[in-house]
């Protein structure tokens, strides 16, 4: 079912899951050459969709825009006039793998699709033209209860005479293998959405060559209107196979699918060749491949056989996503160390043990960063290893920690000098996790999505610490930039691999400052101190010692490399959603 991030509460960090699955006789393929960072369908409303229970009273149940104050069900009358049924239903709590917002969804999947005389031709394997996974679903008892009572439900609510709920059955089933979580332009999951088969034939890849965004506006202002009418100029030919050897375009079809509802846009992030296949993720990409092969067949039933999960040795970034260290009086090893996998199995044990403890409330911040930081820095029952900076669960552990000690940070209001010190190891954990993403994504441009997230926040957690430093001095800092990049940046000429490499060069490849910077940033944090900056995180075993800038200076050098961070952020948002990062403003 669907995945909740272990930085959930600080939803910044969180990444789309998408819940498609397609047979293997489907798939999306492109009829010609596709550039890195190209809308490939214009905005596709969805055929069903459904608010989280949360947002209810928050958002609006047609578009999935913020309701004003004081809220209602829609955020005007228009979209109140677009919704063929009530929002406000609230099925029973069947089971924990179906929500009420699938029920929801299912219901106005239902009514989209009553109107078409071919629904259920070829029900339950097909619906709307939609993969259902029904018989894979109903032999599992474990989905088979909770439907068969979902579909009762959903048979009482909309009158049905039929006397068997195979049709709603089938309408569960396509929103459990179909529908994505739609998130905002934050990343808060607002709820879910099935759209037809331009988006639900794109196949799955561990190494996808695209990614989807969501655009979520009032269906009737012309902002919509203009960006729907601006992508039909621009689109490349994308087509459909259905039976590996019959190609037929697919841009011009489902004419009448609803013109309301969170709309979803596909964009490449590699080059797609002239008859290659169009491919998304549809789970957590930062694991490796073992926990990606578990996490497919849990919720979608297949076993994935991409480049990625194929590749024999293992990947460079799986064997980093997994890799460990072994500390030794002189020299570091870097690899799978098969005879200590029980020491390592305890280690992540532990630090994942911490990390739900946090996210549900059972520990505190503090006892948080306690727990994760000692297993990060000494290990576990005096072993000599120690888990990769780039290891899965240590990402997992940089997302938490930074989060804790902002916490932490937000706690101390009354103690500034303690709230500083909080706020400043926030932001090295952020940047951290931003550098060793940018390791991932020099390997596998699959990873920009991630990456956009992680330098986004880095950029925000320096500027705010920046704005504490200015918070005790009268100095303007409005004359603090970087010639270089605001030149390449200007220059419409320039291409973006120039502009990428000039960003990180100032930000964290240069000796001097960079290196200072990330001395000023960690202090007080033992774990961090062993890595020589945030860049070069090669696990020394003693903390460097580095000279440090005047206070004066920390100010400016913080200031520069948040808006380096935020910069290389924008680059990595454009390139993954054609749209500027909120923060770089």
């Amino acid at each position: 079912m669907r995945v909740t991030t272990v930085a959930g509460i600080f939803l910044v960090y969180c990444l789309a899951k998408n819940r498609v699955t397609s047979p293997p006789e489907m798939e999306t393929i492109s009829a010609e050459d596709v550039g890195i960072g190209v809308d490939l369908f214009p905005p596709l409303s969805p055929l069903a969709f459904s608010l989280y229970d949360s947002f209810l009273s928050s958002h609006c149940s047609s578009c999935f825009s913020p309701t004003p104050p004081p809220h209602s069900l829609y955020c005007s009358a228009a979209c109140s006039l677009l919704i063929d049924d009530s929002p406000a239903v609230f099925p029973p709590d069947l089971s924990p793998l179906l929500s009420t917002s699938d029920i929801r969804a299912a219901l106005r999947l239902l009514n989209s699709i009553s109107s078409s005389s071919s629904a259920s031709a070829s029900l339950p394997h097909r619906l709307g033209g939609l993969l259902t996974n029904h018989h894979r679903l109903m032999a599992d008892s474990s989905f088979s209860i909770a439907i068969q009572r979902a579909a009762v439900f959903i048979s009482a609510a909309l009158r049905s005479d039929r006397g068997n709920t195979v049709l709603e059955e089938a309408a569960l089933c396509a929103v459990l293998t179909n529908a994505v979580e739609v998130q905002d332009g934050t990343g808060v999951a607002l709820g879910v959405a099935v759209y037809d088969s331009r988006f639900s034939w794109i196949n799955h890849s561990c190494s996808p060559n695209a990614c989807y965004r969501f655009l979520i506006s009032p269906p009737h202002t012309t902002a919509t209107t203009s960006t729907t009418s601006s992508f039909q100029k621009t689109l490349p030919r994308i087509t459909a196979n259905t039976d590996k050897e019959h190609y037929s375009s697919i841009t011009s079809t489902y004419e009448g699918t609803v013109r309301y509802g969170p709309k979803v846009i596909v964009r490449s992030i590699k080059r797609i060749k002239s008859g290659e296949e169009i491919t998304v993720s549809y789970i957590d990409l930062l694991q490796p491949t073992g926990l990606r092969q578990s996490d497919l067949w849990s919720k979608y039933r297949f076993i994935c056989n991409c480049g990625r999960c194929a590749a024999s040795p293992p990947a460079y970034v799986d064997s980093i996503l997994e890799g460990v260290v072994a500390l030794g009086h002189e020299i570091t090893t870097v690899g799978h160390h098969e005879d200590g996998a029980a020491t390592v199995g305890k280690m992540t044990n532990h630090i994942k043990e911490a990390i739900d403890d946090f996210l549900s409330d059972d520990i505190d911040p503090a006892t948080c960063c306690e727990k994760i930081e000692g297993v990060l820095h000494h290990g576990i029952l005096d072993s000599s290893l120690r888990l990769h900076p780039s290891h899965h669960v240590a990402l997992h552990a940089y997302i938490t920690l930074a989060s804790a000690y902002r916490i932490r940070s937000i706690d101390s209001e009354t103690d500034f000098g303690r709230a500083f010190e909080m706020s400043r190891t926030s932001a090295a954990y952020s940047l951290f996790l931003a550098c060793v993403s940018h390791r991932l994504v020099s390997a596998d441009l699959s990873f920009a999505i991630s990456a956009a997230n992680f330098w986004t926040r880095a950029g925000e957690s320096l500027l705010e610490l920046a704005c504490k430093f200015l918070m005790e001095s009268s100095r303007e800092y409005d004359d603090v930039k970087c010639s270089k990049c605001l030149m390449l940046v200007e220059n419409h000429d320039s291409h973006r691999e120039d502009i990428r490499d000039q960003i990180l060069k100032c930000a964290v490849t240069e000796s001097g400052s960079s290196q200072v910077t990330w001395s000023f940033l960690t202090r007080g944090c033992p774990y961090l101190q062993k890595f020589k900056s945030s860049i070069d995180f090669t696990f020394t075993g003693t903390n460097c010692k580095r000279e440090e800038e005047s206070s004066v200076d920390q100010r400016v050098s913080v200031l520069l490399l948040s808006f380096h961070c935020l910069l290389y952020a924008d680059l990595l948002t454009d390139l993954c959603y054609g749209q500027k990062s909120h923060s770089v403003s």
